[in-house]
């Protein structure tokens, strides 16, 4: 039987994979560049743009090289991003508003203390006066920890949940040479002569006496809303592990409130191959706060948030991390932020799943309840087009 084609719909598939391949282009190289990605309806704008431009050329320059239609695509996409930015600052308060902040670097300037039970954990005092928990990076190729409690801590603090503050954290071999850590964990290495670039997490001290009672800490019913917040963004990066959280006092909003801290098993545990393969179906670990999920209403307005964010800052804030962090293998990461991507539009299916197979045991599954997503960059393209 002949497939039947309507007219136009092969080059309309063609026009909308070649303007996804630009999207990610625009995604993985300017923040190499140090230029400020707009959020995702506007890059897809964008990058349509420059490519009616590149089309409108090809009628006057028949025979234009690809190199030179690629750097036409590159240079349009570029300027509209500049100039973007260049207007939105001139209406800002103050000139750097609208930056993007970079990943701030501190010097360690006195040990403090091994922290927890895993080798490479440590406590530092740095020169800004604050304490930093401290992740030595294992300098093997399948390194993955700091990258993966950077991002993770960072995606927690994009959801609205209060996550310590970051920062690369500059070590000299110093400060650990005398140091004998024999705990269990990753393989570890030998301190260098070099300054270590450790990921670093400011250190708040809990409201609680005993910081090892921090998972038997009892939730407040503020506190319940930020805990079901955590609950669905470990089901969305995949948490390995009992989600860990401390009471302390937030001077921004000027009441106390969880930190959440321990992202180290999130993304699968650290292995990134498998969080890659995951499906909707891939189960998180059982969280305590399951149990008090009792209405859908709960869940939503954190699936909302998820489902509105801009992964673009998480995108150049995986260019500004040391290489170290993830093994030097830019394209292994790339593949983890394009998974963050692709399971962000799966997340009301995944907590469906997890009804139907009781990890939240308070509720049941509506079969009439639909499943929906919102438009993928590729269909928003299709949509303007």
């Amino acid at each position: 039987m002949k497939e039947i084609m309507f007219p136009g719909s092969i080059e309309r598939a063609l026009g909308i994979a070649e303007a996804s391949e630009w999207f990610d282009w625009m995604r993985i190289e300017m923040p190499k560049g140090g230029v400020g990605l707009p959020d995702e309806e506007t890059a897809v704008l964008f990058t349509a743009h420059s490519l009616r431009l590149r089309d409108r050329v090809r009628d006057v320059y028949r025979h234009l090289p690809v190199c030179l239609e690629d750097r036409l695509i590159r240079s349009a996409i570029i300027y509209q991003c500049w100039s973007r930015h260049a207007k939105l600052r001139a209406k800002a308060k103050w000139p750097f508003a609208l930056g993007t902040a970079p990943l701030e670097s501190v010097n360690a300037t006195r040990f403090v203390r091994a922290v927890g039970d895993a080798w490479g954990y440590y406590l530092v005092e740095a020169h800004d006066g604050f304490r930093y928990l401290i992740t030595l990076p294992s300098g093997l190729r399948n390194e993955t920890t700091p990258a993966t409690e950077i991002l993770c801590n960072h995606l927690a603090s994009a959801l609205g949940l209060s996550a310590p503050k970051v920062a690369v954290v500059i070590v000299e071999a110093a400060l650990l040479r005398h140091v004998r850590d024999v705990r269990p964990g990753r393989h570890h290495r030998t301190p260098l002569r070099a300054p270590e670039l450790c990921a670093g997490f400011r250190h708040v001290r809990p409201i609680s006496a005993d910081a090892s009672e921090e998972t038997e800490l009892s939730p407040t019913p503020r506190s319940k809303r930020d805990l079901i917040g955590a609950l669905v963004l470990d089901t969305w990066i995949l948490n390995t592990s009992p989600r860990r959280w401390s009471k302390a006092f937030n001077e921004a909003k000027g009441r106390v409130e969880p930190i959440f801290g321990g992202s180290s098993d999130c993304l699968s545990g650290g292995d990134w191959g498998s969080f890659i393969d995951s499906t909707h179906s891939s189960l998180p670990a059982p969280q305590p706060i399951a149990a008090e999920v009792r209405t859908w209403a709960l869940l939503e307005p954190w699936l909302y948030r998820i489902d509105h964010l801009d992964l673009n800052s998480i995108w150049e804030l995986t260019f500004q991390m040391p290489p170290l962090w993830y093994g030097g293998s830019r394209p292994h990461i790339t593949r983890v932020l394009q998974k963050l991507e692709s399971r962000k539009w799966e997340m009301r299916r995944a907590m469906h799943y997890l009804i139907q197979v009781g990890y939240l045991p308070a509720m049941k599954i509506s079969s009439s309840r639909s499943v929906t997503a919102p438009s993928t960059p590729a269909e928003i393209v299709s949509e303007s087009a």
